[in-house]
């Protein structure tokens, strides 16, 4: 067998079959894990959509609280008023306005109505009926029905729309008698939220198949004969069909998500066959250029191999072929030694050539990455203000504004230091994102009595300050607390203080970090910080540092009461003084 047939069996063998057999496996792995990713993220939105419903069924459900614990409610139930005029101003003054507030906060509710056991208490208007009048449906659950339970049924599985109705019931004042059946009537735009949460669009199909069954109206054989084979799976896919569900206990319904494999990955799927297509014709032209350079090569060594067949006592001529350099001693021994240096001196300038664009490039992703970040960030809290304020959520897009502030605030400045103003304005916005959160248990107020636009400070100076009076003081209490930034100047110095009506700080503890402010470095430890103080202690050696001279950082605090920090800054001692020399 020649060398050149040698080579091409060796290829086809050693190179070819191994190629195309790991690229199928790897494909088939690839394709395999997406699926598998896909169905997982599924899962997970399904999970969270139910978490979110759960909370949307808790949140109505309250309203039987509200009833249950008014004691007009309770009192008309039971036939406490003795006259017509009574219950009807009973029903006007008190329990209709908390059945209005109760539909306004609830807008999925469609309707609300109790049905009463005692004949005695007046019927009025379609929100009280008569027990008797409730419908087979109601009367099955109401019997089944457990003492401070309610109950939930999906009135039409099948429907595009399914509407909710929840009924429990409602007690005397003592919970010795039931007075009443609570039903509320819930719209389809509850479980459109979810079908909408859990991304059913499209060729998305939902499917609620209450507990006790095993099939739902517009299930098609496969997808019967995968959930009949599930074993109670979350999920579970063939080369057709995808499939998610999970148990709905609150409403007694198992909620099937189903999806076609053909829609999920309609994209892979049209390019798979051209991607395999060009596969086989690049490997095709690689084995053809393959076979050419083999081939090529090999004519020389088949020369010398016919040289070396007709060499004899009287034929001693050397090998010379035009092909190669006249006057060469050992053709083939020369060739390696050249082709060994040759292969030598290409790895060396090929990985040299390799590591110097591998540093390029890695230098130009760092730059386009430190370049990127700030400004992805920038651009998607802008996008969510935007997006909030097509919406009208004056509240998401504010909140959105401000942290976008401080983020620019934050990563976009390269100089330590700024000016008072811009860390007032960064306070402001700090303030501002924490109000939203706690509401009326914080206010706060700005009394600033200096030309702050020509005071230089440190950067980042008075947040740490204001963050340590929210969270140690506002969120540490449930009462009210008034923060107060207070700005001011004497003819030596200006003072910047930061005072909160909160919980205040322990004797032991304010000593303990009155010492350290005053640079007592023997009682720095990490058990003295664990409980807060680093951020004070930063703060203090920035402001001695940048400011120099007697500049300080003071505490002062009062438990019950409220703390108050002062940051003292002397004018003649500061690095400009016509920065601080304020008139």
């Amino acid at each position: 067998m020649s060398i050149v047939r040698k080579i091409v069996i060796g290829y086809i063998f050693f190179v070819f079959i191994p190629v195309v057999t790991f690229g199928y496996y790897y494909y088939v792995q690839i394709y395999g894990n997406l699926t598998q990713q896909f169905v997982e993220s599924r899962q997970k939105i399904l999970e969270q959509a139910k978490a979110n419903m759960k909370a949307d069924l808790t949140r109505i459900e309250s309203v039987h609280r509200l009833l249950q614990y008014n004691p007009y409610v309770t009192d008309y139930l039971g036939g406490v008023y003795g006259s017509d005029a009574e219950s009807i101003y009973a029903y006007n003054r008190y329990i209709s306005p908390i059945m209005t507030q109760s539909l306004f906060a609830n807008p999925e509710i469609e309707s609300l109505r109790i049905y009463k056991t005692k004949k005695q208490a007046l019927r009025i208007t379609d929100r009280f009926l008569d027990r008797s009048s409730l419908d087979a449906q109601g009367k099955k659950i109401a019997s089944s029905l457990k003492p401070g339970q309610g109950g939930w049924i999906v009135q039409d599985p099948g429907a595009q729309e399914p509407r909710l109705a929840f009924y429990q019931n409602i007690y005397n004042p003592e919970f010795t008698e039931i007075v009443g059946l609570l039903e509320l009537r819930i719209g389809g735009s509850l479980m459109q939220k979810f079908y909408k949460a859990i991304g059913i669009e499209g060729d998305w199909e939902a499917l609620l198949i209450p507990f006790g069954e095993d099939t739902a109206s517009g299930m098609d054989e496969e997808t019967l004969k995968l959930l009949g084979g599930s074993d109670n799976k979350p999920y579970f896919i063939n080369r057709k069909t995808i499939v998610n569900q999970l148990s709905f206990e609150e409403l007694g319904v198992r909620v099937v998500v189903i999806g076609k494999v053909d829609v999920v990955f309609h994209a892979i799927k049209r390019k798979e066959m051209i991607l395999i297509s060009t596969v086989i014709v690049f490997l095709a032209a690689l084995s053809l250029a393959y076979y050419v350079l083999a081939s090529t090569i090999t004519k020389r060594i088949l020369r010398l191999a016919r040289h070396m067949r007709n060499l004899d006592d009287n034929n001693m001529r050397p090998y010379i072929s035009k092909h190669d350099s006249p006057n060469r001693q050992d053709e083939i021994g020369f060739l390696i030694m050249t082709y060994n240096s040759m292969i030598q001196r290409m790895d060396e300038l090929i990985n040299n050539v390799h590591r110097a664009e591998l540093r390029n490039k890695e230098a130009a992703y760092k730059v386009l990455q430190a370049q990127i970040k700030p400004h992805f960030l920038y651009n998607t809290l802008e996008t969510i203000r935007m997006l909030a304020e097509s919406n009208n959520d004056k509240e998401v897009a504010d909140i959105s504004f401000w942290f976008g502030k401080l983020m620019r605030y934050s990563l976009s400045s390269k100089e330590d230091h700024t000016v008072l103003a811009q860390e007032i304005e960064t306070v402001i916005f700090y303030l501002k994102i924490h109000k939203m959160r706690l509401r009326n248990r914080l206010s706060y107020e700005l009394d600033i009595d200096v030309d702050a636009d020509r005071i230089d400070c440190p950067r980042f100076m008075l947040q740490p300050l204001i963050e340590n009076s929210i969270v140690h003081g506002a969120a540490a209490t449930l009462r009210p607390v008034h923060i107060r930034l207070h700005a001011y100047e004497t003819a030596e110095e200006v003072r910047i203080s930061i005072s909160d009506s909160g919980a205040g700080i322990p004797e032991d503890k304010l000593s303990r970090l009155r010492s350290l402010l005053m640079g007592d470095s023997d009682n720095y430890s990490s058990r003295e910080t664990e409980g807060g103080g680093v951020g004070l202690i930063n703060v203090s050696e920035r402001v001695k540092s940048f400011f120099g001279g007697a500049s300080r950082l003071v505490l002062d605090s009062e438990q019950g009461i409220g703390t108050c920090l002062t940051i003292i800054i002397t004018k003649g001692a500061a690095v400009n003084d016509e920065t601080i020399d304020c008139r």
